[in-house]
């Protein structure tokens, strides 16, 4: 079973209806290009946080995500969130939950931007920059209670597996910003790749490999998704828990 949020019961709860049907008022390029690469700086703007690469001056964003969601609700983190169909379908089938969607193509960010505003979606929060930046300098330790990476670029090449997300580095971020029992949930249709994240995760003293299967029918639909599926592979579903931390004790 899917752990909770359930995205696929959840459209039935709404309705069964798509989130994305009925005509749209904003268009992704009415999001600006926020900053000039000479003069990048975190930014939040419009209900859009910004995060620039090459920089070293991150500590100058103080807003805080309580005063950024308005709430102290649970906050659910996707990495790769593309164009921000699963996050978007997942805030509004879960609004008990605030959800970061994060993703480093601006183009794509832009795109969650506007499902955003169109399904007046003020439980999510479109980020442009790199997952590892924005877990290292924006999130505070013990913060998220579930993070998500939905098909991550497989990088297929040997020279170029190195920039896979799904590594030890990422993985120990991660960690630190976790609470106890929090859920990582990797779903891949690559099955090189999904062999290394199952060696780097699970290898980790602090996660647990929970579940590892074929994807569930109601976890949720994305671009990706209906790709791979309709050209009939198998796309792998891996879930893993973060246990408790233990300090080391002299006897």
């Amino acid at each position: 079973m899917v752990d909770t949020p359930d995205l696929g019961s959840g459209a039935s709860r709404r309705g069964g209806s798509s989130p994305f049907l009925g005509i749209f008022s904003m268009r992704p390029a009415d999001l600006p290009i926020l900053f000039a690469w000479e003069e990048r700086k975190p930014i939040f703007h419009e209900g859009m946080l910004c995060v620039p690469r090459h920089y070293d001056q991150h500590e100058t964003f103080n807003l805080t995500f309580k005063e950024i969601f308005q709430n102290d609700n649970p906050i659910c983190v996707e990495f790769c969130s593309g164009n921000g169909e699963w996050i978007a379908r997942a805030a509004q089938n879960y609004p008990e939950y605030n959800w970061i969607g994060v993703e480093k193509q601006f183009k794509r960010t832009r795109q969650i931007w506007s499902k955003k505003q169109n399904l007046s979606l003020k439980n999510l929060l479109p980020v442009c920059g790199l997952a590892e930046d924005f877990c290292q300098h924006y999130l505070k330790d013990s913060f998220i209670e579930k993070a998500y990476v939905n098909f991550p670029d497989p990088w297929p090449k040997n020279s170029h597996a190195k920039n896979r997300i799904i590594q030890r580095p990422f993985i120990d971020m991660l960690t630190k910003v976790s609470r106890p029992k929090t859920t990582l949930t990797l779903v891949t249709d690559d099955e090189r790749y999904s062999n290394q994240m199952m060696k780097v995760v699970s290898g980790h003293p602090r996660w647990e490999s929970v579940e590892d299967c074929l994807l569930p029918e109601d976890y949720g639909s994305s671009y990706f998704n209906r790709l791979w599926q309709g050209l009939g592979k198998y796309i792998r579903y891996m879930k893993f828990e973060l246990g408790e931390h233990f300090e080391a004790t002299n006897c």
